[in-house]
């Protein structure tokens, strides 16, 4: 595996590496959204491509009784998970080997569906977003959380495993898996797309 492959399924001794490099670097992103991210009370919140499980232990802390689960494709990724939130596996958290294409979750059972700079790696982007459409609660939000990096840069050269997209373009995906009230904030190169199931 190339190291470029790390960024969208990080596994062995390089992929541990690049999980806690890649939280240290998305921090100021994370800490960005959240701000912005309504997390329930109650009831259950999934973050896809979890990666090392950092944004679940960051909203634990904003919710008092939610139980989050982290869904990963990588297995180092879910291991880290697992280890980031030890304490609360378990009682309060869960994390799982799955793919955004196939989840393994009820129709209407999540309130809220988190992907951290985890979708421009998926390869069937529409059918994801159909899934959690399915996934989520009347009422419930799905949130893409991205830094589309510098627009000059041709990134999927860099990183061939990834395709980015625009805000806008996400925000029209979403309209089209059913999504209603959908809303784009952005700062700088990043952007967070919020989307309804009413």
């Amino acid at each position: 595996m190339s190291f470029t492959d790390n960024f969208g399924n990080p596994k062995g001794v390089l992929g541990r590496v690049m999980l806690v490099s890649m939280d240290k670097e998305h921090l100021p992103m994370a800490q960005w959204a959240l701000e912005r991210i309504k997390i329930p009370e109650n009831g259950k919140v999934a973050d896809l491509g979890c990666g090392g499980g950092y944004n679940i232990k960051r909203m634990l802390g904003m919710s008092a009784k939610a139980k989050f689960i982290g869904l990963d494709i990588s297995d180092e990724s879910v291991k880290k998970a697992q280890k980031v939130n030890k304490d609360e596996i378990g009682k309060r958290v869960k994390i799982i080997k799955g793919s955004a294409e196939k989840l393994p979750f009820k129709d209407n059972s999540i309130e809220l569906i988190t992907a951290f700079e985890t979708v421009f790696f998926w390869k069937k982007l529409e059918k994801a977003f159909r899934e959690i459409y399915r996934s989520l609660v009347k009422n419930g939000c799905f949130a893409v959380i991205n830094n589309y990096g510098d627009p000059n840069v041709d990134w999927e050269k860099k990183v061939p495993c990834m395709t980015r997209y625009t805000a806008e373009q996400i925000a029209n995906m979403l309209k089209t898996a059913g999504f209603t009230d959908i809303s784009i904030n952005k700062k700088e190169n990043l952007f967070l797309v919020m989307g309804y199931k009413r």
